[in-house]
């Protein structure tokens, strides 16, 4: 059958250019790929344009619809999204132009792959559809257009891409493109969309509206539908009153009544009044926030019908499917801090949820408090309870369930009385399996561009280990929490400052004579665990203790400070540690101490167990001194002082270039750990080996989580 009457492609289509996928290949990656947000090539045709508009920032947003030969049989292609400044914006004349983009970055959005193009290394090269042409011949003076910020750097197409896009350009009959009539009207019907983006405070019942909001809670009911409470915090009138200081036990301020105790869950995080709304979501949008969303997160909601509700009369919000379309996009899409492109809307609302944080300081530290603990804890067999004909099967599988749980409880006591494992300390997930150190560290393999599999830097996965902690990281406890000026904010133009610009406001502060302005603190170090199963006693790893970890894992009632100014905190962190490792400080503390007596250093040695000299802010060296002397006692002090209080250099370093110290033997017990996998991006030199964009490679870690010293 010929080609043109609607079959498939000839079997004779020559391969793609070595780098390029098909619009098919991209939109079947896998999850962990597109959460990588991985960079690919295609090589594609027109098929919708929507014109540039402004963002409400300083760029602009204009998608490109492509199509190529893997989806002849489909009606629809692949947006490319671009968020640049006009000047850069690509430019195209009609369908079936040719478009040959290099470096875009993969995302999910709607429920659909698409692209997105990069501000640093993204190219298009596009090529008019009259322009293409028949052979190679003719080939060398193909009027290319380029489109991109990298000025320079701009890689032409080869003879080996050309050749690829004259065979597809004689084969384009295949692919299902709109004439040219249609497409001009979709261009022009593009820049006529009306915005139905609103703020929660001026929605109306009756209306359909595009919202953004941070999540609040959600709460599943499979009979009234999935209820997602949304806040951009903005007040509306007509939404329910959250009160702050309202009894939340169930008794009354006297004492009169009996008091009901209350579910973690059942309590209000915030934010408090009038700023939150209830929505309901139906078919394919709840199916996506059951499996995709979670609380904390930002997200824009489109075409969500306003209506008072039947309950109180306050306003809420309605998102249903469309059951009589065949595929059905979702209209819920995280929204999240990008490196490309923030959504200014994303802006402005971190910003409010800043300002309101401000406002109401006391009670929001209070709420960070309560949530400190909720992360990992996920309501499980909350659907599994009786519903009328359903429950019988709901009680099988629950008691199947209980029955495999108990299988492993049995096998992992055994093995808990075997190793002797420490019982004061405790580790959630039960379901998950204990793990050896080599299954851990297994690397799993990915397909990349090239049609390749490559081992994969890093995978986001969970597990349990019986561990023993041989070495710790820093050298000394007091660095174990550490100061910084971060924040969520970081992505609102008038928040400024990283580690150069915070060390030097550090030295004028304090060569000023006020001191050291006031950081926040957060615990940050690491441990070196040895797998309490595993034959060979060297068969080891570095787990990172962040700030949540590290709250979980104390079990301390203060936050994290500065460790050397609170002294009572130190003691108490020493204590529960000791629970941990034993007396590994000890034999550390020891070793350091003689080290230091053998060769005793030239100037301050920052893992010394003894404190540094401490200098007030201003000091000044003796008026006797030369001016080199001066100048170095000088630098001597400051540098000192900043040691012993800057905790941001601290906390750049990588616990995972120490090789730790195999001379140690503590003496303590294992215990059962929870452990997770990440990747995190560092800074490469070698371009062959930046996977993680210009400059930047990933690099895996690991770190602790869920695991608690009672």
């Amino acid at each position: 059958m010929d080609s043109t009457q609607g079959s498939s492609p000839a079997s004779s289509e020559p391969p793609l250019p070595p780098g390029f996928k098909t619009i098919e290949e991209i939109q079947s990656l896998s999850s962990d790929e597109i959460r990588a947000r991985v960079q690919v090539s295609v090589i594609g045709f027109l098929q919708d344009f929507r014109e540039p508009f402004k963002t409400g920032g300083s760029d602009h947003k204009c998608t490109l619809r492509l199509k190529d030969r893997s989806t002849w049989s489909s009606n629809s292609g692949m947006d490319i999204v671009v968020f640049w400044p006009l000047k850069y914006m690509p430019k195209v004349s009609k369908a079936g132009d040719v478009v040959l983009v290099r470096g875009a970055k993969v995302q999910m959005f709607g429920g659909a792959v698409q692209l997105i193009a990069n501000k640093n290394f993204t190219q298009f090269h596009i090529l008019a559809a009259s322009n293409v042409p028949r052979e190679m011949k003719s080939a060398a003076n193909i009027p290319w257009n380029t489109y991109g910020p990298p000025e320079g750097k701009a890689v032409a197409p080869n003879s080996i891409e050309i050749a690829y896009i004259i065979w597809a350009n004689s084969h384009k009959s295949d692919i299902d493109l709109p004439s040219d009539h249609e497409f001009q009207d979709r261009v022009r019907s593009s820049t006529n969309v009306k915005d139905k983006f609103s703020l929660l405070q001026d929605v109306q019942s009756g209306r359909f509206y595009n919202i953004l909001g941070k999540v609040i809670k959600i709460y599943d009911s499979p009979r009234e539908g999935l209820s997602v409470y949304l806040s951009d915090y903005t007040q509306n009138s007509h939404f329910y009153n959250h009160e702050w200081n309202k009894i939340p036990d169930g008794g009354d301020e006297y004492g009169y009544r009996k008091k009901k105790p209350q579910k973690e869950s059942d309590k209000w995080p915030g934010p408090y009044g009038k700023m939150t709304i209830q929505l309901t979501l139906y078919d394919v949008h709840a199916e996506y926030v059951r499996e995709e969303v979670k609380v904390g997160q930002w997200v824009l909601m489109k075409n969500v019908q306003m209506k008072f509700g039947n309950m109180g009369g306050y306003l809420e919000g309605v998102l249903r499917g469309d059951r009589g379309k065949a595929e059905e996009s979702v209209k819920v899409e995280v929204v999240e801090q990008g490196q490309d492109q923030t959504d200014p809307r994303l802006i402005e609302g971190v910003r409010r949820k800043r300002e309101h944080e401000k406002k109401f300081k006391s009670q929001m530290q209070a709420i960070k408090d309560e949530e400190a603990g909720l992360g990992d804890k996920r309501k499980r067999g909350d659907d599994e309870e009786g519903d009328g004909g359903k429950s019988n099967s709901k009680q099988r599988r629950k008691e199947k369930r209980a029955a495999a749980y108990s299988k492993v409880a049995e096998a992992e006591a055994k093995a808990m009385k075997k190793l002797d494992l420490n019982e004061n300390i405790r580790c959630a997930h039960p379901d998950l399996p204990i793990q050896s150190f080599a299954e851990i560290q297994k690397p799993r393999k990915i397909l990349l561009d090239d049609g390749q599999d490559h081992i994969s830097p890093f995978t986001n996965c969970k597990y349990r280990a019986n561990v023993r902690v041989v070495d710790y990281f820093p050298h000394r406890i007091e660095d174990f929490a550490v100061g910084y000026r971060s924040s969520e904010y970081e992505m609102l133009s008038e928040y400024s400052g990283d580690e150069d610009t915070d060390h030097e406001e550090d030295l004028r502060t304090f060569r000023s004579g006020k001191g050291f302005s006031k950081d926040t603190w957060e615990w940050r170090f690491a441990l070196q665990v040895e797998d309490a199963t595993a034959k060979d006693p060297k068969d080891r790893m570095w787990l990172i203790v962040d700030n949540p970890g590290a709250q979980g894992l104390l079990n301390l009632e203060e936050d994290a400070t500065s460790l050397r100014a609170d002294k009572e905190l130190l003691h108490k962190l020493k204590r529960q540690l000791d629970i941990l490792w034993g007396d590994l400080e000890e034999q550390k503390s020891a070793k350091q101490q003689m080290e230091k007596t053998i060769d005793f250093p030239s100037s301050f040695d920052s893992t010394a167990s003894s404190p540094p000299p401490t200098h007030n802010a201003g000091d000044q060296p003796d008026a006797d001194d030369s001016d080199d002397e001066i100048l170095s006692k000088r630098r001597s002090i400051e540098e000192t002082a900043l040691q012993d209080r800057d905790a941001n250099r601290m906390s750049t370093i990588n616990p995972v270039d120490q090789e730790g110290d195999s001379k140690l033997a503590p003496r303590n017990k294992p215990f059962t750990c929870c452990i997770k996998q990440y990747g995190v991006k560092v800074k490469e030199k070698n371009p062959l080996k930046a996977n993680a964009g210009d400059g930047q490679r990933w690099e895996r870690r690991f770190g602790i989580f869920g695991t608690s010293i009672s």
